[in-house]
C-alpha cells in the first residue's frame, strides 16, 4: 500500500499547484475562499457515495473504482482546460481537493486493519516515508518540468500516474486478503458514513474537532501564502506554477526526514499524548514568527512546517489511535474525519472568510491570528483525544 501511496502522491504533485495556479488565473486569488467554501458539499457528497460504493462491492473494489474514476474525472478536466474552458477550473480545483484524501485515507484504513499498535509505532512513520518519496519526486519535477512542458499539461501525467496506484494497491488486497466487515443484522447495520460511531467512542469525537481545527489552521496559512505569492508573480504563470512545484517538494523532503526519523523515534520513546502536545506547540511558534512580520519567507515556513508534520508525526501517530478500533470505525468514520472534516475545515472557514469579504472585511490582516487561535484550540483537544478513559470506551463501544 505504501507503494500505491507513492505513485498517488506523486501524481498529486502534478496536480496541487498547477490546479490553484489555473484558478488563481481564470478568477483570481481573491476568489479562492470562494471555490474552498464549496469544499464542504464536494466532500460530504463524495464520502456518501464512497459509503455506499463500500457498502456494495467492498473495501477491495471501493479502492479500485475511486483510483480509476479519479483518474477518468482528472483527464477530462485536462481536455477542458486545453479547449479553453475558464469554468472547468474550480471543478478542477475541487477534484484535487476531494481525490487525494478519499484514496490516502484508504491505504491507511487497510494498513490499519493489518497492524498491530506496536507495531503501527515502529512502522507507520517508515509507511508515510515511502509514500512520501512520492511527493518529494513529483514537487521536483514539477519544479523542473511546469515551465517547458506547460502547466496544463501536469494534469495529464496526474491522471496517468493513477493507473500503477490502482493496481499496485488492488495487487495487494488480492495478495494479503480483505479485511471483513464483522456481520450485522439489518436493523444494526451502520449508516453508509458510520455518524453513530461518535457518540460511542470519545476518541473519535476528539479526532473529529482537533482535525477540524487543523484544517482551518491549514486554510488560513494557505490563503495568506497565495495572496503574497500573487503579489510576487504577477503575469507570470509557470514561474509561480516552478516556485509551487519547488516548495512543495521541499515540503516533502522535510517530510520525509521526519517519517523516517522522527516518527519512529517519538512514537517508541515519548509517550502518544506528548507528542500529540507537541505538535501545536511548534506551530504556535512558527505563527508567531509570521505574525511579527508576515513574508513569503515567514509565512511560507508556518505552512512547510505545518504540511510537513501533517504528513509525517500527525498522521502517524493519529492512526496509532485507529487500530484498536473496529471495521467500521476505520473504514467509515475515519473517512468522515480524515475526508469530510479534513476538507470541511478548510471549507468551512474559506466560506466565513468569503462571507466577510462580502461585506467589507479585510479578513486578510486577520489570517495569522486565525491560525494562531485555532492551533491553540487543537493544543487543549488533545487531552480529551488521550485520556486513558478511551481506553474503556473503545473496548465498550467498538471492538
Amino acid at each position: 500500500m505504501a507503494c500505491a501511496a507513492f505513485f498517488t502522491l506523486a501524481g498529486y504533485e502534478f496536480i496541487r499547484s498547477p490546479a490553484t495556479v489555473l484558478f488563481k488565473n481564470a478568477y483570481g486569488a481573491e476568489n479562492l475562499p470562494l471555490v474552498m467554501a464549496a469544499m464542504p458539499v464536494v466532500v460530504f457528497s463524495g464520502v456518501a457515495l464512497y459509503g455506499w460504493i463500500l457498502s456494495h462491492l467492498g473495501s477491495r473494489r471501493t479502492l479500485l473504482v475511486t483510483s480509476i474514476g479519479s483518474g477518468l474525472l482528472i483527464l477530462a478536466c485536462y481536455l477542458a482546460v486545453l479547449n479553453g474552458s475558464k469554468i472547468i477550473t474550480p471543478i478542477l480545483f475541487l477534484t484535487k481537493e476531494l481525490y487525494i484524501v478519499l484514496l490516502i485515507e484508504q491505504y491507511w484504513s487497510y494498513i490499519n486493519s493489518s497492524l498491530s499498535s506496536n507495531t503501527a509505532k515502529k512502522l507507520n512513520g517508515p509507511i508515510t516515508g515511502i509514500a512520501g518519496l512520492g511527493g518529494v519526486v513529483g514537487g521536483k519535477l514539477v519544479g523542473v518540468t511546469a515551465q517547458p512542458l506547460g502547466t496544463e499539461s501536469m494534469l495529464l501525467i496526474a491522471a496517468l500516474l493513477l493507473i500503477p496506484a490502482a493496481f499496485v494497491s488492488n495487487l495487494t488486497y488480492r495478495r494479503y486478503g480483505e479485511p471483513a466487515a464483522p456481520p450485522v443484522s439489518d436493523d444494526a447495520k451502520p449508516h453508509y458514513m458510520g455518524w453513530q460511531l461518535f457518540k460511542q467512542n470519545r476518541t473519535l469525537a476528539s479526532l473529529l474537532f482537533i482535525v477540524l481545527a487543523t484544517q482551518v489552521v491549514a486554510a488560513v496559512l494557505d490563503l495568506k501564502f497565495q495572496t503574497l505569492l500573487t503579489s510576487d508573480y504577477v503575469g507570470q504563470t509557470d514561474s509561480e506554477s516552478a516556485f509551487q512545484g519547488n516548495f512543495w517538494g521541499n515540503v516533502n523532503l522535510v517530510s520525509l526526514t521526519l517519517q523516517f526519523v522522527g516518527a519512529p523515534l517519538l512514537l517508541s520513546l515519548v509517550a502518544l499524548r506528548w507528542v500529540h502536545l507537541m505538535l501545536p506547540l511548534v506551530h504556535i511558534i512558527a505563527i508567531t514568527i509570521a505574525m511579527i512580520e508576515p513574508t513569503v519567507f515567514t509565512v511560507g515556513m508556518a505552512f512547510l512546517l505545518f504540511k510537513a508534520f501533517d504528513y509525517s508525526i500527525f498522521r502517524a501517530a493519529k492512526e496509532v489511535l485507529y487500530i484498536p478500533l473496529g471495521f467500521d470505525a476505520r473504514y467509515r468514520a475515519k473517512e468522515v474525519i480524515d475526508v469530510f472534516c479534513y476538507r470541511t475545515g478548510k471549507g468551512g472557514s474559506s466560506l466565513l472568510i468569503a462571507l466577510a469579504q462580502k461585506a467589507g472585511v479585510a479578513i486578510n490582516n486577520y489570517y495569522l491570528a486565525i491560525a494562531f487561535a485555532m492551533t491553540a484550540i487543537w493544543f487543549v483537544l488533545v487531552f480529551p483525544l488521550t485520556s486513558k478513559k478511551n481506553d474503556t470506551d473503545t473496548d465498550a463501544h467498538v471492538m
